[in-house]
């Protein structure tokens, strides 16, 4: 064995009741040309310092049990990380005895980066995996892999979690091979991409640290970045806040999740929308449908989700001896339940899993480009900052075309608007960091003023249309609270409508920061 090498691998998510139909999907039957799945038992030892010192940098020190063929231990480092396809410098020696001697390492790159992270750092067991694998080399189109199939526990003291997962390890090809190996294994089996190593999962389980909300960070671009490359960064980011928040819709553990994880579906279609001129139909159409349709799945859950958490406790304080609030809360909640179980639904249907690997796809290489014309791959290698100041000027022109006439825009108008507001954020977002941070802020600041109006005018929308959804729940009291409530709501609106005009004034009377 080669003591250096670097792993490009696919990491995809499987219920253990579907890991026989994988093994007998025909397609895999026709790549592995007659070699048969081998079953080895792991136990894999991980180890840093107690504070997680090497993981921050990201190492990773792993000592191996390979069933009875002895041990092996292991240093990986990130090279990269193109999000839903890590690539990673890893250096691998055997030992005759289960202990950890980074010392008999060769290579200099590793024996550096011991010296520079772990030299005089105490190291010790943190966590471990303790699984059966079963691993056969596939020959798929030009490219060789190592499928795995990884059955078994990731564990920190008494505490473990479950590990089910397929991994597609590339060894000789182009990274596309993985994806579309994949992609025709999900019309056979439901496989869901995974961007969580058993590392991760054995330092959250090392920590105590449970699922939650994941709020994305900024996009990290330069003047000088390509645009393609600012273009793969953004659906990186938009992709990591759905998987991230999947966990919260699945165990319905934190509202936010749900919001997050539908922003993180909004982003993609708006940087969608604006790149749209520099990308080939195709599969940029099927991106569109799969975010719509996926993010259709989760409109009630959120809708009925601020209706309980945010409006019906306003409702509450304002009629607080009505009888027939609690009715609404009760039927409310009934519709939220319902909606939840929708949102489930989607989650599991193929087009979910069929919409995170394209998106996992297009994040890690230039899979966007089949098809695509000259012109359209010239304005993509150019640096991000030529495309960024028409794309802006479109977004800005659509969101104050309205200014004259904002007194008077119908329910739909004023919803159009807040879409286009919406458009014009998250352009500067994605494209922000090109500019002066000062300026950006002070105009984002105003940007997210009128989108707050907006989104409350939007939420008494909302919720009168869901105030009538609940109606044939309910009693005489129940309705008689509803007209109460319907009133208050059309009153709030006309203040909140005086409101937006004194935003938009103050939006437009700033200079744009591109300009």
């Amino acid at each position: 064995m080669t003591e250096k090498q670097i792993e490009i691998e696919l990491k995809l998510r499987i219920d253990p009741k579907h890991v026989a139909r994988l093994k007998n999907a025909p397609v895999l039957r026709e790549v592995k040309e007659g070699r048969r799945l081998l079953t080895t038992h792991l136990v894999s030892i991980y180890h840093d310092t107690p504070k997680l010192s090497l993981a921050d940098k990201g190492l990773a020190v792993r000592l191996r049990k390979k069933g009875a063929r002895g041990w092996e231990q292991t240093v990986k480092a990130t090279n990269g990380l193109r999000e839903a396809l890590p690539e990673r410098n890893e250096w691998t020696v055997e030992l005759e005895e289960g202990a950890l001697d980074l010392d008999r390492f060769t290579d200099k790159d590793v024996k550096k980066l011991l010296k520079k992270f772990v030299k005089k750092k105490k190291i010790e067991r943190i966590f471990e995996s303790d699984l059966k694998r079963g691993a056969v080399d596939l020959t798929y189109r030009d490219a060789v892999m190592e499928l795995a199939i990884d059955q078994g526990v990731v564990r920190a003291g008494d505490k473990e979690a479950p590990i089910s997962e397929v991994e597609f390890e590339l060894k000789k090809g182009h990274p596309a091979a993985l994806f579309d190996l994949a992609l025709e294994l999900q019309r056979t089996v439901p496989l869901l991409l995974s961007m969580r190593s058993k590392a991760s999962r054995g330092r959250d389980l090392y920590l105590g640290r449970g699922p939650g909300a994941y709020r994305a960070a900024p996009v990290a671009l330069t003047p000088d970045m390509s645009a393609e490359t600012a273009f793969r960064l953004v659906l990186a980011q938009g992709l990591r806040m759905i998987l991230s928040n999947e966990v919260c819709v699945r165990q319905d553990i934190d509202v936010e999740g749900c919001h997050q994880m539908r922003v993180g579906m909004r982003r993609l279609r708006v940087a969608l929308n604006l790149f749209k001129k520099n990308l080939p139909a195709g599969e940029a159409v099927l991106l569109r449908r799969l975010l719509k349709q996926c993010s259709k799945g989760l409109d009630d859950l959120r809708d009925w989700d601020v209706f309980l958490g945010e409006t019906l406790p306003m409702i509450e304080a304002r009629f607080p001896e009505h009888g027939g609030i609690p009715q609404l809360r009760k039927a409310a909640e009934k519709q939220r339940a319902a909606a939840l179980a929708a949102a489930h639904d989607m989650l599991d249907q193929p087009e979910y899993g069929q919409l995170l690997l394209i998106l996992g796809a297009w994040a890690s290489y230039s899979r966007w480009a089949s098809g695509a014309s000259a012109e359209q791959m010239k304005a993509m290698a150019a640096p991000v900052s030529e495309m960024a100041e028409p794309l802006l000027d479109q977004a800005y022109n659509r969101v104050t075309k309205r200014r004259a006439q904002i007194a008077d825009l119908t329910i739909p108008q004023l919803h159009a608007l807040r879409l286009d507001v919406k458009q014009m954020r998250y352009g500067t977002e994605f494209f922000g960091a090109i500019y002066g941070a000062k300026k950006v802020k002070k105009f984002r600041t105003k940007l997210v003023g009128m989108q707050e109006i907006l989104g409350q005018l939007q939420d008494a929308a909302v919720a009168e249309k869901r105030l009538m959804a609940l109606a044939p729940q309910l009693s005489k009291d129940g309705m008689i609270a509803v007209g109460l409530i319907s009133g208050w709501f059309g009153a709030r609106a006309d203040h909140k409508l005086e409101g937006l005009q004194q935003a938009m004034q103050g939006f437009t009377d700033q200079k744009p920061f591109w300009k």
